[in-house]
């Protein structure tokens, strides 16, 4: 039976969104080259919607990477004028 942490999760469920989470964000970032507007505005509500929990919990490395990538996502937006 899989264990659970203090709040009652799913240890191994959590640590496997995780994974998935950091390799969403990693290919994201990593395939910036030829995105036009609309995609960085796609990505910025993404981002903006992880932030504020509307797609599940989110803990502080995580918080960390979508605010560093939320940063990156606006600054590509602004060069894409």
């Amino acid at each position: 039976m899989p264990k659970q942490n203090k709040s009652g999760q799913l240890q191994g469920l959590r640590s496997s969104m995780k994974v998935a989470m950091d390799w969403h964000l990693s290919k994201r970032m990593t395939d910036q080259q030829g995105k036009d507007r609309t995609y960085w505005i796609d990505e910025i509500a993404f981002l903006e919607a992880r932030l504020n929990g509307s797609q599940g919990d989110i803990d502080s490395e995580d918080r960390a990477a979508c605010e560093e990538a939320l940063k990156a996502a606006k600054a590509n937006l602004a060069a894409s004028r």
